[in-house]
């Protein structure tokens, strides 16, 4: 009778544990959904948000470098203690370089380490019970930091400081930060605190309040400065604004948006930004395009070859975007420009032999052409890249001479593809657009990166159109040929990019720069225009204070300049290296480095059981198959001994 007991009560042990790691009934959101910060438990459903109680934003703009420090303050509404993910979307370029976390009563800083260092020391701190974070990075616009130990009830607080660039379209910069927040509540008799946390549209919604401050040193005199988002307050500080908004807390139901506009000249305008840092200064030269309305503004005359990919790989809306595209370029060109049309897949044809003036007659014929265009047969980028080079030089113009390569880059040759633009592209200019969903991002970015061009990507045909015309506008003409860069009274030791490309009638020139020391300097940038040969002069402020980005925006051009050697067959080993050196030095989050956080006091209460995340990262799981296998196992023995006494009995 006793064997029936053990049997029975054996089962029973491992029934409830099984019955509970089903599926819970609580709303998931996926990973990729989340818009503003979020802390996640590990639900056996999926992604579970826990409650946000405010939300604290300083943002510091030093020219176009956006230093931000964002504050989420958080609660453990559960019975347990668990394992949270804290997620959180920047933008594509930004770079996360210090965590800060405060759970209840302790402080966690973190540190910088090799990728796979950092999450053995977070899991060997989860083991142990005390607290820990682990900062990773998602996808290039969503960070994740995974935090352990966090007791029932506790308040998890985290300070996250990170770096990225404003955005400049049309003459006016503009920066945003995510507070669009998804409303939780507590449904009236819930139990179970957790179930509490799904997503609803119930009118008992509690949106968290932001606190905002922005400081702007913009380095130029501004028209205008203004947030499309909030009504906002400005006071001058100097060069500098105090921006807020006119209340002291804002709902976190929209994001928060702001604008400038510079105030420019009849001639390029330049800025400079210095950060001293322990091993050196670090400049940011920011040059600005003229007004259109001036001489200089309305740019150069263009001779312009538009390389069109029509292999099989562009068949569909692949290749209706590249024909939207097309015509969107033409209708851009004036009367003194030139251009051709060459077209590509196992061969390459050309719209003409030669390069014909933009009137209306040319443009009209190549429009009936392009409109021809069908997708089929292979990808032989390499042939046709030559085939243009060689029509480009050709010509006797002396107009700019560009190309305009559209494709969606689905080759295996990047090497010689690249290798014929270092060795024959001379002083031409080189634009990528990358077509479809998946195109060869690599391919396109380097390409326009070794062409001092420009690389967009479509992917979209309904927006193709404003995408492109938003693109085209950008590079619409070039206001300074061949720029050249002077650094006067330091030492110049390395820039980025190391070959100036053009300053195009849209958009900003920049330059990082690391210097030597020295005690006063000047930097001057020269080229010409259509009004003539410009020479701007700036003075460099070698006393500037740290944590501005301008050290990291030069960090981070190092690292993409040293993965780009991994790509042109470095030794992966050795590039490793040389980028976890960088990340150390910069405390930069990379693809070898992470940051991670350990506090050294164990606080966990070890009566509950946290909810594991494997790797910090969303392709863990939780503790459930372990449990569910667990169960089965002892379900298995339970029936055993059930059988065994009965088999005993029975005798």
């Amino acid at each position: 009778m006793s064997r029936h007991l053990l049997g029975l009560v054996l089962v029973l042990f491992v029934v409830a544990p099984v019955a509970r790691a089903a599926p819970s009934e609580e709303r998931p959101i996926p990973l990729d959904a989340v818009r503003a910060g979020e802390l996640l438990r590990r639900d056996e459903a999926g992604w579970i948000p826990l409650p946000i109680v405010e939300i604290g934003v300083e943002l510091e703009i030093t020219g176009l470098m956006v230093h931000g420090s964002v504050t989420h303050r958080f609660v453990n509404p559960t019975h347990e203690t668990i394992e949270a993910l804290y997620v959180f979307p920047l933008p594509e370029n930004a770079a996360v370089y210090s965590m800060e976390m405060r759970i209840g009563d302790r402080r966690i800083v973190s540190r910088i380490e090799e990728k796979e260092a950092a999450r053995k020391t977070y899991a060997a701190a989860r083991e142990t019970g005390r607290k820990a974070a682990l900062v990773e990075q998602h996808r290039p616009n969503l960070f994740t930091t995974a935090a352990a130990n966090i007791n029932a009830g506790e308040i998890v607080v985290v300070e996250l400081q990170y770096v990225h660039e404003a955005q400049y379209d049309a003459g006016t910069f503009s920066v945003g930060f995510p507070l669009t927040y998804t409303p939780r509540f507590h449904p009236p008799g819930s139990e179970n605190p957790v179930a509490a946390l799904e997503c609803s549209h119930s009118a008992e919604r509690s949106v968290p309040r932001a606190t905002i401050r922005v400081r702007l040193e913009p380095g130029f005199e501004l028209e205008e400065l203004s947030s499309a988002s909030h009504g906002v307050t400005t006071v001058r500080d100097g060069s500098a604004f105090a921006i807020s908004p006119e209340s002291t807390e804002v709902l976190a139901e929209r994001d928060f948006a702001l604008h400038w506009t510079p105030r420019r000249g009849s001639e390029p305008t330049a800025a400079a930004f210095v950060e001293s840092g322990a091993d050196g200064d670090y400049a940011l030269l920011m040059l600005l395009p003229p007004i259109p309305a001036s001489e200089a503004g309305l740019g150069l005359p263009t001779e312009t070859l538009f390389v069109v990919d029509v292999s099989g790989s562009m068949n569909g809306p692949s290749i209706a975007q590249a024909r939207s595209a097309l015509l969107a370029a033409l209708d851009r060109l004036r009367p003194e420009d030139r251009f051709n049309v060459l077209k590509f897949n196992g061969g390459h044809a050309a719209f003409r032999e030669t390069f014909l003036q933009a009137d209306e007659e040319s443009l009209d014929a190549a429009r009936d052409w392009v409109k021809q265009l069908e997708a089929g047969g292979g990808t032989m980028i390499y042939p046709a890249l030559m085939r243009g080079l060689s029509l480009i030089a050709e010509s006797s113009s002396a107009n700019v001479k560009r190309i305009v390569f559209l494709t969606d880059g689905a080759v295996g040759n990047e090497q010689q593809v690249l290798g014929g633009i270092v060795e024959r592209l001379g002083d031409t200019r080189l634009h990528a657009i990358g077509i479809g969903h998946a195109p060869n991002g690599y391919l396109m970015r380097k390409m326009a990166r070794v062409g001092r061009g420009l690389c967009t990507f479509v992917s979209n045909v309904d927006t193709a159109t404003n995408e492109i015309d938003a693109f085209f506008a950008r590079l619409d003409r070039p206001v300074m040929e061949s720029p050249q860069l002077r650094i006067h009274g330091v030492e110049l030791t390395e820039i980025y990019p190391p070959r100036l490309p053009d300053l195009h009638a849209g958009e900003p020139l920049l330059v990082s720069a690391r210097l030597g020391r020295g005690d006063a300097g000047s930097v001057s940038i020269e080229g010409y225009t259509r009004a003539g040969w410009v020479d701007t002069e700036v003075a460099l402020d070698l006393d500037a204070p740290r944590a501005s980005g301008v050290g990291l925006r030069w960090a981070r051009a190092r690292v993409e300049s040293l993965m780009d050697r991994m790509h042109e067959g470095a030794d992966p080993a050795d590039v490793r290296r040389a980028v976890i050196d960088v990340a150390l030095d910069h405390h930069l989050v990379t693809r070898f480095t992470s940051l991670v956080a350990v506090d050294d006091t164990p606080t966990a209460m070890t009566a509950s059981t946290p909810a594991r995340i494997a790797g910090a990262l969303p392709r863990g799981g939780t503790d459930g198959p372990l449990r569910r296998l667990a169960g089965v196992c002892l379900l298995l023995a339970g029936l055993l001994a059930l059988a065994l006494g009965r088999a005993r009995g029975a005798a």
